[in-house]
């Protein structure tokens, strides 16, 4: 368990603009920072994978807890990146504060907190120093309308999903979304919220600035809340731009959306116990620790 520097410390005027540090003895660190997942309606900084804590004697690590979308506020994607910029600074002067320089930024995430992950490293990266992202089941492509309207997590029937997905688009993008057909790239008004759907899908960042961190995706096939095809096609984007990446498909009890990660109590550390894909990953994390 980490014993952490800095716990709930503020980054910003809101409740939830909260993030816990542990910073090394170390003149010059990388620093890794988590971003908690739970569909943007839920989750909280303490639900970080627990591999990570075998980084913090000797690198930066963080988690950052964010302003969620509820019903009492008008909280969109925007208001979310603004969070992790807002919270990488806080963690930036906290660091210097204890006399170590930041080198760069790993930024790793679950879920939502992939997509967020994804989506922040690609448009900032180089204002930030993102020296590579990680996404653990992470939506990639929110125009991917075959895998979405297949997800059995979001609603019984596809009705229901669709309206999920909607109101869960109208809110992320600040524009009203009416999925009202299981292909809804071939919807007749598509064309009407098709810029807003591409602004929050971090795939388009890829084609648009040719550069964006090295990648690595974690993606079961049988997710049932983010589909498996979302990964695969971020893999061939990145593939066809050159960018540095790898996705790792694991087997066994890892295929599910937690990846066979486990959690004993609520607001505790997802535990991974024999996932050999959490071997893969690490290494892949480590060349960039170096």
């Amino acid at each position: 368990m980490i014993k952490w520097d800095f716990q709930n410390i503020a980054y910003g005027p809101d409740t939830s603009q909260k993030l816990d540090l542990i910073i090394p003895k170390e003149k010059s660190a990388h620093a890794i920072v988590y971003i908690h997942g739970g569909a943007y309606l839920v989750g909280d900084k303490t639900e970080y994978p627990s591999f990570l804590a075998d980084y913090s004697e000797d690198t930066v690590f963080g988690t950052i807890n964010y302003r969620l979308v509820q019903e009492n506020n008008a909280v969109c994607m925007g208001d979310i990146l603004s969070d992790v910029d807002s919270g990488l600074i806080k963690i930036a002067e906290l660091s210097n504060m204890r006399g170590v320089s930041i080198k760069n930024f790993i930024l790793v995430g679950h879920s939502a907190g992939g997509q967020i992950v994804l989506l922040y490293g690609y448009k900032h990266h180089e204002k930030a120093n993102i020296a590579a992202c990680v996404s653990l089941a992470g939506p990639t492509d929110f125009s991917d309308d075959v895998g979405w309207s297949g997800m059995a997590m979001w609603g019984d029937d596809l009705k229901t999903r669709l309206s999920f997905l909607s109101q869960v688009g109208s809110r992320l993008t600040g524009h009203a979304i009416e999925l009202t057909q299981s292909d809804w790239t071939r919807q007749k008004d598509y064309s009407e919220f098709r810029k807003h759907v591409l602004e929050i899908s971090p795939i388009s960042y890829v084609s648009e600035t040719g550069t964006v961190p090295p990648t690595l995706l974690v993606h079961a096939r049988d997710d049932n809340q983010v589909p498996y095809s979302n990964a695969v096609r971020l893999k061939t984007t990145l593939h066809h731009a050159s960018i540095p990446h790898r996705l790792l498909t694991p087997t066994g009890s890892g295929n599910s959306h937690m990846l066979g990660g486990e959690v004993y109590t609520d607001n505790s550390p997802i535990i991974f116990r024999n996932q050999p894909w959490v071997g893969e990953a690490k290494k892949w994390i480590e060349q960039f620790l170096h």
